[in-house]
């Protein structure tokens, strides 16, 4: 075997190993929702500081129709970043930035998804409620995530029509619901609040008509009689809530708000 074809099979065989490791990337980025062409983009740039949209055509084999659809995913994934210009100038972060965004909005797009599974599992068991001649909940079901069982406290302060009745022990929980029970009793829902003592007044809320000073440590929330949010583990990052419209427990936790041993008034 001569020189030159032992160094040409030998460059042949180095091309198909990188091949198969770009190769492996590229599905890598695909599990992780990226498109085809997305993928294959962000493997083109991160050989060249900047490209504009026709390099990356010829580079990647992605036909013009494709190119800057790849582009405004990658940008809106916080992947790469544009040089506005004549022409625009594209250029990849580094893998460990571009990953760490690719992360983030996955983490908050599986986040939101749950949420609105949450929301979908509640409309469905109202809808099999009523099929059944019922109104209620047969099941409770459970939020999981600090900002979802903030969000899902907030949206059913907001949309309470009669009356809303919290028993907040915690100081940052009741923070974060303060706002939207001060809007509560401004549109004439019947606010009753149990709060330690000394988060009444510090967080403006003495000026709501029922308030108690709380004695437990509790974060229940009641709207309407009708639908009950319990939340625990809120001081961890295992924050959970359950929400249920069982009227026994509604009964039981309201009646804690009367209990000398559990509110007193303020």
């Amino acid at each position: 075997m001569s020189y030159e074809l032992e160094v040409d099979q030998l460059k042949q065989q180095s091309e198909t190993v990188d091949e198969t490791v770009r190769e492996n990337i590229r599905s890598a980025l695909r599990s992780l929702g990226l498109t085809s062409s997305a993928s294959s983009t962000f493997l083109a740039l991160l050989s060249r500081p900047y490209a504009s949209a026709s390099t990356i055509c010829n580079e990647a084999g992605i036909p013009d129709s494709k190119v800057y659809y790849a582009l405004e995913e990658l940008r809106s994934k916080g992947m790469i970043t544009v040089q506005f210009g004549t022409p625009n100038l594209y250029k990849a972060l580094s893998p460990r930035e571009a990953l760490t965004n690719l992360k983030q909005q996955l983490t908050q797009d599986y986040a939101e998804k749950n949420q609105k599974i949450d929301d979908l599992f509640q409309r469905l068991e109202a809808v099999r409620s009523k099929m059944q001649g019922s109104d209620e909940m047969e099941l409770a079901y459970i939020i999981k995530g600090a900002r979802n069982v903030v969000g899902k406290m907030n949206e059913l302060i907001a949309n309470a029509r009669k009356d809303v009745t919290a028993l907040i022990s915690d100081p940052h929980m009741l923070e974060q619901i303060k706002e939207a029970l001060l809007k509560a009793e401004e549109r004439g829902v019947k606010v009753s609040l149990a709060a330690p003592s000394q988060q009444i007044k510090r967080k403006g809320l003495d000026q709501i008509g029922d308030v108690k000073r709380l004695h437990c440590e509790c974060c229940v929330l009641v709207v309407d009689q009708r639908t009950l949010l319990a939340v625990s583990n809120w001081r961890s990052e295992n924050m959970h809530a359950m929400m249920t419209q069982d009227k026994s427990l509604i009964t039981m936790t309201l009646q804690n708000f009367n209990n000398p041993a559990c509110c007193t008034r303020a």
